[in-house]
C-alpha cells in the first residue's frame, strides 16, 4: 500500500475493489461521505460521467470523522461507520475507496501537497467538489484554490451544487437531526435511502423469548448514532447478502427491567434462523412510540402484540 505521506498506508478493502495503480484515469471526489445522501451521490455520479466507462471514480474519506481533532468537544455520532459507509458508496457507483488515517500530520498538510500526493499514487484526470470542500491545514482548500490547482496540473474539475430537497439543503448535520429527532421516515427524502444500522448479533439476556417475542440483539459500532429510545418498525437483512425482511424493533434501556446498557433489538415478523454471530442491516423506517415501563409483565405483552399488528398492518401496505 501507498504512503500518502500522513505517516499511515491508506486503506483499501472490500466491498470496494482495487489497488494503488498507475493505469486507468481516475476522477476524485474527496469527503467525509457521512450517510452517502443525495448530495454526496450527486456528487459521485458528476465523477461518473467524467471518468466514463473505462475510468475509475475513487472516493478518498477520511478515518476517524476529522471533528475527532479539530473539534474534540462536539464530536458527531456518525450516520454511516466506516464498513456502512464502504457498502453505501460501493452502492453509489464507487470503483475504490481509499480510506486516510485523520491525524496530526494530515491536519497539517498543505492542500496542494494533498492533491499532489494524489495525483502521485493515482492516474488523476479529473476532480468532483462539492460547494463546502474545505482540504489542508486550515481547510485553507476551499473550491477557488482547487479551480486553481485543476487548471495549473491541467485536471478536468466539475463543481457541483448544494442539493436541495423541498426547500431543505441536504448535508450530513440535517440528517442527523433527523435521526436525533426520531424521524427516521423522512430520512429518505434527503438521503435517498432508509437510515442504516449494522451490528454483530450477540447473545442477550433472553428476555424477548420467554415473552414470546424473539430478538436480535445487535452489538452496533461504537460511533455509530442511534434514534432516540423507543419502538421502530424495520427491516433486517444479512450483511452477507439477501433481501429486507420485516420486522419491528427497539431502542432502548429496557426500563421495564431496571435495564441499564442501551441496546439495540430487532424483532422479525416471521421464522428467523439463528442469527448468533451473523452481521446484520436493519432499516429503520418509522417511529412508533416511546420507551415506557408497564405495571406487569402482561400489559407488557400486550403493548408489544400491538406494536407487532402496527407492524405487519404496515409491511402488508407495503407490499
Amino acid at each position: 500500500m501507498a504512503d500518502l505521506g500522513v505517516g499511515m498506508p491508506a486503506v483499501f478493502g472490500t466491498p470496494l475493489d482495487g489497488a494503488p495503480r498507475d493505469g486507468p484515469p481516475a476522477v476524485v471526489a474527496v469527503g467525509n461521505f457521512d450517510g452517502v445522501h443525495l448530495g454526496h451521490q450527486r456528487l459521485l455520479q458528476a465523477a461518473r460521467e467524467m471518468a466514463g466507462p473505462q475510468g475509475l471514480v475513487v472516493a478518498v474519506t477520511f478515518e476517524p470523522h476529522p471533528a475527532h481533532l479539530l473539534r474534540p468537544q462536539s464530536v458527531p455520532g456518525l450516520l454511516t461507520p466506516l464498513r456502512l459507509r464502504r457498502r453505501l458508496l460501493a452502492g453509489a457507483g464507487v470503483d475504490q475507496a481509499l480510506v486516510i488515517p485523520f491525524n496530526d500530520r494530515l491536519r497539517a498538510q498543505e492542500p496542494g501537497e494533498f492533491l499532489s500526493r494524489l495525483r502521485h499514487q493515482l492516474a488523476v484526470v479529473g476532480l468532483a467538489a462539492g460547494p463546502r470542500l474545505s482540504l489542508g491545514r486550515d481547510g485553507t482548500g476551499g473550491v477557488e484554490f482547487v479551480r486553481a490547482y485543476a487548471r495549473e496540473h491541467r485536471l478536468r474539475l466539475e463543481v457541483v451544487d448544494q442539493v436541495v430537497v423541498g426547500g431543505v439543503a441536504v448535508s450530513s448535520s440535517e440528517l442527523r437531526r433527523l435521526v436525533q429527532e426520531g424521524r427516521v421516515s423522512e430520512y429518505p427524502l434527503l438521503a435517498g435511502h432508509p437510515f442504516q444500522v449494522m451490528g454483530e448479533v450477540v447473545r442477550g439476556d433472553g428476555l424477548g423469548r420467554v415473552l414470546g417475542f424473539p430478538t436480535a440483539n445487535l452489538r452496533t459500532m461504537p460511533s455509530q448514532l442511534l434514534p432516540p429510545d423507543g419502538v421502530y418498525l424495520m427491516t433486517w437483512r444479512l450483511a452477507s447478502g439477501g433481501e429486507p425482511r420485516p420486522a419491528v424493533g427497539s431502542v432502548g434501556t429496557r426500563p421495564h427491567f431496571s435495564g441499564r446498557d442501551r441496546r439495540f433489538e430487532v424483532h422479525g415478523l416471521g421464522p428467523t434462523p439463528d442469527l448468533y454471530g451473523q452481521e446484520l442491516i436493519a432499516e429503520v423506517l418509522e417511529r412508533v412510540r416511546g420507551q415506557e415501563t408497564f405495571r406487569s409483565d402482561a400489559e407488557l405483552v400486550a403493548r408489544m402484540a400491538e406494536d407487532r399488528r402496527r407492524a405487519e398492518e404496515f409491511f402488508s401496505k407495503e407490499r
